[in-house]
């Protein structure tokens, strides 16, 4: 899948994950008002069941009224239990619905993310790709000699030898200087006899990407571009080997 479907699957995903998100919290703050009116409903009741109890009390000691304050308090106790138990389920609910919530709050967050990478990534690519259309080409920066001033070709050939020489040892060098490095950057700060460890903050790069999508954002089209200077190698053929037929021919000649 390239960079441009994936981020519009991406993308079609992240709306249904806000629409799925919206729908999470309209149910959270509902079920969390329902249970707040329950259980201010069972606090009530339960403030309730005191007088009733104290009536009771009351109707016991006069011995008048007795069958009614009984009657009452087993009503209001019996009502304050049924809305304690609606007031935990109603709770419980709302509990449940702020978990489905968060869940779909960390969904909506990681697509996002997701989303947000690939489509900097994908600006990145569109900006390289009209990047290199309108991008100018690069100077000639390597002064090369005329045809007339062009050295024999045994010269080159000796320079290039060289060059190639000097050019492994130069790897074969900057390989071991950097297994060297790689062994000595293991080392915290400090002074280690003659040795002298010390690190400076690296500081920050230019974020293409990042740019690329602030010119968008701003209307700006495609940041602008400079060519490069252009790779130069050198490829050093093998030396023909002369057979011994070649040099018959040529002692023949």
């Amino acid at each position: 899948m390239n960079t441009t479907a994936k981020a519009a699957q991406q993308i079609a995903r992240l709306v249904e994950a806000e629409e799925v998100l919206t729908a999470a919290r309209r149910a959270e703050a509902k079920a969390t008002k329902t249970a707040e009116r329950a259980t201010a409903r069972a606090k009530a009741a339960r403030a309730n069941v005191a007088p009733a109890r104290a009536e009771l009390r009351k109707a016991e000691r006069t011995g008048k009224g007795l069958a009614a304050a009984t009657r009452r308090l087993a009503a209001r106790t019996a009502k304050a239990a049924d809305l304690e138990q609606t007031a935990r389920e109603a709770r419980h609910t709302a509990r449940q619905a702020a978990r489905a919530a968060a869940t779909a709050a960390r969904r909506l967050d990681r697509l996002a993310l997701r989303a947000a990478t690939t489509a900097t990534r994908m600006v990145g690519e569109v900006a390289a790709r009209l990047g290199e259309r309108v991008a100018p080409a690069a100077p000639e920066q390597d002064k090369t000699l005329p045809v007339e001033e062009l050295p024999a070709v045994e010269e080159i050939e000796a320079h290039a030898e060289r060059f190639k020489a000097l050019d492994a040892d130069a790897k074969a060098t900057a390989k071991l200087a950097e297994a060297e490095k790689k062994w000595l950057r293991r080392l915290p700060v400090g002074v280690y006899g003659r040795v002298t460890i010390t690190r400076t903050n690296g500081g920050t790069v230019l974020d293409g990407d990042q740019v690329a999508v602030a010119y968008l954002d701003a209307g700006l089209g495609v940041p602008p571009r400079k060519g490069r200077k252009d790779t130069f190698k050198v490829a050093l053929a093998a030396p023909a080997v002369e057979t011994a037929e070649d040099v018959a021919l040529v002692l023949t000649a």
